[in-house]
């Protein structure tokens, strides 16, 4: 009786000191002027479960450009048990740590437009902390514990809760987005929370097992990660997880997680008595120390985060005194804690959450462990919104007319590849990741580091006027005093130009005309569809159109072969449709999906994707197997060893 009294003043007490938001103010860091660090930022623990002293750690930034509605994100890395300082430091982030530990602020973060909290989660991940017996054991404790965060911080906070609120994150984050989605939906359809969930955005996410599982063989196949000699043990590797799959699908499963094992183990290759393989975040990567994991000490520059993160200086700057123990990236408590055999994979949360907010998806082609292909799979199997995967087109993406990835938006659903990108995608590819969260959350004007962005072949010039196909601005108003003389030399220009063209075309039909009466003629150039061939149309960022019939797995093909149209489909795809030999330093391409987890966890991986290729990077396929577990059986390069991440 009495230690309940004492518990219940305990509580009254922490009431009554209950902190205030500037209690939280960052008004200096370690490394840098504090003249030079202009960004209002806000950090510290925030008490959820004071019998086990469960604490999620924040830091906030503040938006630095007005915007109408203003934006919040809140930012969540994987793992599970990876710290979101990752994205903080090395990700979308402001700071950059210098070997010398000064900080730099550089372009890109994400608070441009939007205040960004990074978010230590489940309790017990990077600045986080609890007790050895508060570690959460399943999604739904995860899932309560990041609900009653929202409602402290807001309290902390009023200010924040009417903006358009955004949740975002990367590879194991895509289990933890779509439950938390949920539970705000349902709380706000019961009336008992105003949440005003704006969308989700998740990067080279771990949402579908049953996709993601496939598409690390067929990614490794399509990549020629697969040595002859693994070839068989591979093929035998992924029917056993099939066999798993069809009895019970959870979030993990063991059988399955050997499938990335034998791809990465096949990557090992030894130089003057030491072990390397490639980078299983980052597949262009391939000198990887085997000993370090295979990735598991990317990014680089992550040692000095660490140390930076550990110095007495910043643990008391951003008021985190009471984390005993310096910052880990990843914790293995909380992973192993976690067990997920009984959760249901968040792709079948998906549908319902499409009905009510927007749903962005984006995926880095050259990552493994969470790779695209996993990504498309997904998509093409999914029903939602009264259909079943895209029906509208892919449409190339350009910033500063430079073609870096793909789009397809359908139904509330958007799909962005990045090209070249890895699994951390904000890490290696910055602007095109701020100009896709700018595009989701409706703000920026099409612009990112003083360029142009847009979709499709339509231009818009810097000063957003309308342009011709040439390139030209439109035609305004005649100002008094034009030189016309200019016109007039454009104008004799042009004639001589149609002139030598009719010259050319006429000479090109008397040309067809005898070859047709000597016998023969050249093939028509074009795909079923009518649509010219042009070069590079079996690469999934070349120009042109893009068919909307989803792409399916091998298991899934119609009699159709794809080959047979020369356009590019749309998610569920079959596996090997890109991508050389030459590609074994690469990520995926734009059909890949995979997972990932961190240093703490080596049975467990999460990954990144990369940007695209050029069309001489695709190849034919390779042949099909035409037993049960149909799928290529051609492939040219080795593969190496797996653990999981962020």
């Amino acid at each position: 009786m009495w230690k309940r009294a004492l518990f219940a003043l305990a509580s009254a007490v922490t009431l009554v000191s209950a902190q205030k938001a500037e209690d939280y103010k960052v008004t200096h860091l370690p490394g840098i002027d504090s003249a030079d660090l202009t960004l209002s930022q806000y950090a510290g623990h925030i008490e959820l479960d004071p019998r086990t002293h469960g604490n999620m750690f924040f830091w906030m930034i503040e938006q630095t450009h007005e915007t109408n509605p203003e934006k919040l994100i809140i930012w969540l890395n994987g793992g599970p048990g990876c710290s979101s300082m990752d994205g903080l430091f090395l990700e979308n982030g402001p700071y950059r740590v210098n070997p010398d530990m000064s900080l730099n602020i550089t372009a890109g973060g994400w608070q441009d437009h939007a205040t960004i909290v990074f978010l230590d989660q489940p309790v017990g991940t990077g600045l986080s902390f609890v007790d050895s017996d508060g570690y959460m054991k399943n999604m739904k404790e995860v899932t309560d514990d990041f609900a009653l965060f929202l409602d402290k911080f807001f309290e902390l906070f009023p200010n924040l809760q009417q903006r358009d609120l955004y949740l975002a994150g990367e590879s194991f984050a895509g289990t933890y987005i779509p439950y938390f989605a949920k539970r705000m939906l349902e709380l706000n359809n019961k009336g008992d929370r105003n949440f005003n969930l704006q969308g989700i955005a998740i990067g080279n996410g771990w949402i579908a097992p049953r996709h993601q599982y496939e598409a690390y063989y067929d990614f490794a196949v399509a990549k020629n990660l697969i040595p002859e000699r693994r070839k068989k043990l591979a093929e035998s590797t992924i029917a056993k997880c099939r066999e798993n799959l069809a009895k019970k699908e959870s979030i993990s499963i063991g059988q399955c997680e050997d499938v990335l094992d034998v791809i990465m183990q096949g990557t090992v290759y030894e130089e003057d008595n030491v072990k390397y393989c490639i980078n299983e975040y980052d597949i262009r990567i391939t000198d990887e120390l085997y000993s370090e994991g295979c990735g598991m000490a990317w990014p680089h520059e992550l040692d000095q985060v660490t140390t930076y993160l550990r110095t007495d200086e910043l643990v008391a700057a951003v008021h985190a005194q009471e984390k005993n123990g310096g910052w880990n990236e990843c914790t293995g408590r909380v992973s192993s804690h976690l067990d997920t055999s009984s959760d249901e994979p968040a792709y079948n949360l998906l549908p319902e959450i499409l009905k009510e907010t927007r749903v962005l998806l984006f995926s880095g082609d050259q990552d493994l462990i969470c790779n695209v292909y996993g990504t498309q799979y997904l998509i093409g199997n999914m029903t939602w919104n009264g259909e079943t995967g895209f029906q509208a087109e892919t449409v190339d993406w350009y910033i500063d007319d430079k073609i870096v990835g793909s789009y397809t938006e359908d139904r509330n659903l958007t799909f962005a590849i990045v090209m070249n990108g890895s699994h951390m995608l904000p890490y290696d590819k910055p602007f095109e990741s701020l100009d896709m969260i700018n595009r989701f959350m409706g703000v920026g004007d099409n612009k990112v580091n003083g360029k142009i962005s847009r979709l499709g072949d339509g231009s818009v010039e810097a000063g957003g006027e309308p342009q011709n196909p040439d390139g030209s601005a439109e035609s305004v108003t005649d100002d008094e005093g034009t030189d016309w003389s200019q016109y007039y030399s454009w104008g004799t220009s042009a004639l001589i130009v149609v002139i030598l063209f009719a010259a050319i075309a006429g000479y090109c039909w008397y040309k067809s005309r005898k070859q047709a009466r000597e016998g023969y003629a050249r093939p028509s150039s074009t795909t079923r569809d009518g649509e010219p061939m042009g070069g590079g149309f079996l690469g999934l960022f070349a120009k042109g159109k893009r068919s909307n019939r989803p792409k399916l797995r091998l298991d899934d093909q119609d009699d159709t072969n794809e080959l047979d149209e020369l356009v590019i489909e749309t998610p569920t795809l079959f596996a090997a449709e890109e991508y050389s030999d030459d590609d074994h330093h690469r990520r995926s391409g734009e059909n890949a999906a995979a997972k990932s987890s961190k240093k703490d966890t080596p049975t467990t991986r999460f990954a990144i994707a990369e940007e695209g290729e050029s069309d001489d990077d695709f190849e034919d396929f390779a042949d099909w197997d035409d037993g049960d577990n149909s799928t290529l059986i051609e492939s040219k390069k080795p593969s190496k060893s797996n653990l999981k991440k962020d």
